[in-house]
């Protein structure tokens, strides 16, 4: 009967686990080094690849757009070139 465990950690307790498994009598064991190339899943976690582009619908971009608008009337205003509305003046439009 025939297993194969892979070991995809280097914590103390999987090189415990490692050392352990090596004491027995009914084990053989057999170090290979992984060629596999990392997933992009796991590159991107690492921080190895870009991460796609975001692909937004209409009423996301349209959000997007709207909400970066605001972020810089709220900028312009701290800087003092912007000025908001009154609420008295906001709630005249209405």
């Amino acid at each position: 009967m025939a297993y194969t465990i892979t070991i995809t950690n280097n914590s103390p307790q999987a090189l415990a686990f490692v050392e352990y498994v090596k004491t027995l009598s009914f084990v053989k064991f057999t170090e290979t080094q992984s060629k596999e190339k990392a997933s992009a899943k796991a590159k991107a976690k690492a921080g190895l690849a870009k991460p796609e582009p975001r692909v937004y619908n209409e009423q996301q971009k349209k959000f997007k757009k709207m909400l970066i608008e605001g972020l810089n009337a709220v900028e312009e205003h701290k800087k003092g070139t912007g000025k908001f509305q009154s609420l008295e003046e906001v709630l005249k439009e209405l």
